[in-house]
């Protein structure tokens, strides 16, 4: 009878659903055991019974050990799932998204407001970031491929910029081996930084890259707006005059001939494609619609009656 109690007792204590009325976070520190592990738990309210689930652990439990980290737990939840949870090391992975056209600036803000990924005093530098990931390019735009990517509390910000550099180099030199021939570009990182700018310019990418890649070739300037908005930088105020036009840059592409230096943010795959394998056709000009598609032009003359149609006349 007493043996009996004592199981129905066990079970109801490994199966008895956590006291909690909504999905919660629990940390384990390094060096913590199941023990105080319990013993934690119990003091928190989350287990009414410490003993018998520590005599649970020791009769059924190989190893005491446990991985640090975040555990989430939700009220459906028993005091034997989270057992075996902390015992798997089924910590909780957290998810940062690294954007399209991103600049490296907006990425370190990214990870300046992120309260989970670990960084040190000095991880908004951008030598000591090039330098810790092996990079010989000296502008870090451009080398990471946007993607959403997980983690683990206690990884670190270069964690996640050297997966995403390792699977931006896997894409581009699969999608350099596959491009097409007669394109006006001397390495892939040109290529790289065209797709940047075609990155930020439309959605019909393979279009756009068209009229770029026949600019390139008929040495005519790139004059993409863009451009301009990164030179720019943060004195950009949503409008371009004409001074901006003008002004004597290096990434202002109505000034320079040619690509920029480099990227201007970061490159979708799909962007990449484009600017390998670009529609043929004689476009040389597009405007923007307004509605998020453009109207291309074959000659100067239609393409400033598209800018009196679709934006001086608005």
């Amino acid at each position: 009878m007493i043996l009996v109690s004592l199981i129905g007792l066990l079970i109801f204590t490994l199966y008895r659903p956590l006291p909690i009325n909504e999905t919660t976070m629990i940390e384990i520190e390094k060096g913590y055991g199941l023990n105080q592990l319990i013993d934690r738990l119990s003091e928190q309210g989350l287990v009414n019974r410490p003993l018998i689930l520590k005599g649970y652990v020791k009769v059924f439990k190989r190893s005491d050990d446990i991985k640090a980290g975040e555990y989430l737990i939700s009220k459906t939840n028993n005091a034997l799932q989270l057992i075996q949870k902390v015992s798997e090391g089924s910590v909780y992975y957290h998810q940062i998204r690294l954007r399209e056209g991103s600049t490296i600036n907006e990425l370190i803000d990214l990870f300046k407001n992120n309260t989970v990924l670990k960084k040190d005093e000095n991880f908004d530098d951008k030598n000591k970031i090039r330098s810790d990931l092996g990079l010989e390019i000296n502008s870090l735009e451009g080398l990471f491929h946007p993607d959403t990517y997980n983690y683990i509390k206690g990884d670190s910000y270069l964690d996640i910029l050297k997966r995403s550099n390792l699977k931006h180099q896997k894409i581009l030199n699969q999608l350099w081996s596959q491009r097409n021939i007669n394109l006006p570009f001397k390495n892939s990182y040109e290529a790289l930084i065209l797709a940047s700018i075609i990155e930020k310019e439309g959605t019909e990418k393979k279009q756009i890259a068209g009229v770029f890649v026949r600019r390139l070739k008929l040495r005519m300037k790139l004059q993409s707006d863009p451009t301009i908005i990164f030179a720019l930088g943060d004195e950009y105020d949503g409008d371009i005059k004409s001074s901006h036009i003008k002004m004597k840059h290096p990434y202002n592409t109505y000034h320079i001939k040619g690509l920029p230096p480099g990227p201007i943010g970061l490159v979708s795959e799909s962007s990449i494609q484009a600017a390998l394998n670009p529609e043929e056709g004689n476009s040389l000009f597009f405007v923007s619609k307004g509605d998020g598609t453009h109207y291309f032009s074959d000659t100067l003359e239609e393409h400033n009656q598209a800018v009196q149609r679709f934006q001086l006349n608005k």
